[in-house]
């Protein structure tokens, strides 16, 4: 009698198996090409509901704004007033000798005019700390946006403060 081996009869198997696999009539069977929705349009995160902005200010932040505004046109108004006088001690001075009369009056004007700034730049510094604790405190953007035309019209008047100081600083000796 003849002995099977295992090992024979397993391989046998195998490879029959693996052979009528190949011989499966044709047909149409999946694919494993990508399908349309998977380069055509990329799966996303749906969108986020619409944040409901806030369409005015609060009391207190209003007020405080208003203040610091009125601080700093008062500062503007003195600042206004003082140009003139510094304009010209400015151009009296313009080409005077470092340290002659003309030189210091010049230079008393023109400290007299960044003196008077100073209360217009206080009060853009604690505009600007308003609205960031407003942030930090997770403010929507609404609120941020009103509040931004006070921080704007203070800053565009520094910037031409600080502009009018550096044009007539640069004007003696």
């Amino acid at each position: 009698m003849h002995r099977v081996n295992r090992k024979t009869i397993c391989l046998l198997l195998g490879s029959s198996l693996l052979l009528g696999a190949c011989a499966l009539p044709e047909g149409e069977f999946p694919s494993l090409a990508k399908r349309p929705y998977e380069t055509e349009a990329p799966i996303v995160e749906p969108p986020a509901e619409a944040e409901i902005l806030s369409t005015s200010l609060p009391d207190s932040l209003r007020a405080q704004l208003q203040a610091l505004t009125d601080r700093h046109n008062a500062a503007d108004a003195a600042f206004r007033n003082a140009l003139p006088a510094a304009r010209q001690a400015a151009q009296l001075g313009s080409g005077a000798a470092e340290g002659s009369e003309g030189w210091v009056v010049a230079h008393m004007e023109i400290s007299k005019l960044e003196k008077l700034r100073s209360d217009s730049l206080s009060a853009l510094a604690e505009i600007d700390r308003l609205i960031a604790a407003e942030r930090d405190k997770g403010a929507d953007e609404g609120i941020i946006r009103l509040a931004a035309p006070y921080q704007e019209a203070v800053r565009t008047d520094v910037d031409a403060q600080t502009r009018t100081i550096v044009e007539l600083s640069n004007l003696p000796g």
